[in-house]
């Protein structure tokens, strides 16, 4: 997918991008730009954030995110390709500054591999201990560790779809191989023949 048409499908005409990311990029024209988000946030925004730096610092998405007020929407853009997404450090920055990803997506047009869409939650949603802590009891399904199921399942999910077209398309060319050297290795009979008469053809010759 294309940035400009995604930011395109959030925002109406004369909507704004909150651009944090630090960067040229040209948002769409129909679109205004600002650098401050207003309080409360509007509904026709979307803050544009990005990891600052190394892309190997992943630790920054914390720090990046925690700005982010009750029922802002946030556009965070990656600068991995999704089969290199560290998903843990992402899901774990996200549950920590309370964003709930709503949608995941491959960039094809930019030096962003993948946007996460969401909005900042609730500060009502309590700290909870994660769902995968086997040290603990069962406990109820919300809060945080609801928080952080939600966005496992879209960040994850982006990751697996992109794993299972890439294993699509190895497979479909690999069958295209098979069937280009079945054809090689393969005689064609009406060609078998002939070369059975030209040899019958020399035995009578001598």
């Amino acid at each position: 997918m294309k940035l400009n048409e995604l930011v395109r499908s959030r925002l109406p005409e004369g909507g704004t991008v909150i651009d944090r990311t630090g960067s040229d990029h040209e948002w769409p024209p129909a679109l205004k730009v600002a650098d401050v988000v207003p309080t409360p946030p509007a509904d026709d925004m979307i803050t544009a954030v990005t990891v600052p730096g190394s892309p190997a610092a992943t630790g920054d998405l914390s720090a990046v995110l925690a700005d982010a007020v009750p029922g802002e929407a946030v556009l965070l853009l990656l600068p991995w390709r999704p089969r290199e997404l560290p998903l843990g450090p992402v899901i774990q920055a996200l549950v920590a500054a309370g964003l709930q990803a709503t949608e995941a997506h491959p960039l094809a047009d930019t030096e962003w591999g993948v946007a996460v869409v969401c909005r900042r939650v609730d500060d009502a949603v309590g700290e909870v201990h994660a769902y995968l802590d086997r040290s603990r009891s069962l406990g109820p399904l919300e809060g945080r560790a609801l928080l952080r199921l939600v966005d496992e399942h879209v960040v994850e999910g982006l990751v697996r779809r992109t794993q299972a077209l890439a294993l699509e398309a190895v497979t479909a060319e690999r069958d295209a191989l098979r069937k280009q050297l079945d054809a090689l290795t393969k005689t064609p009979p009406a060609a078998s023949a002939a070369e059975g008469e030209e040899l019958e053809s020399s035995d009578d010759l001598g």
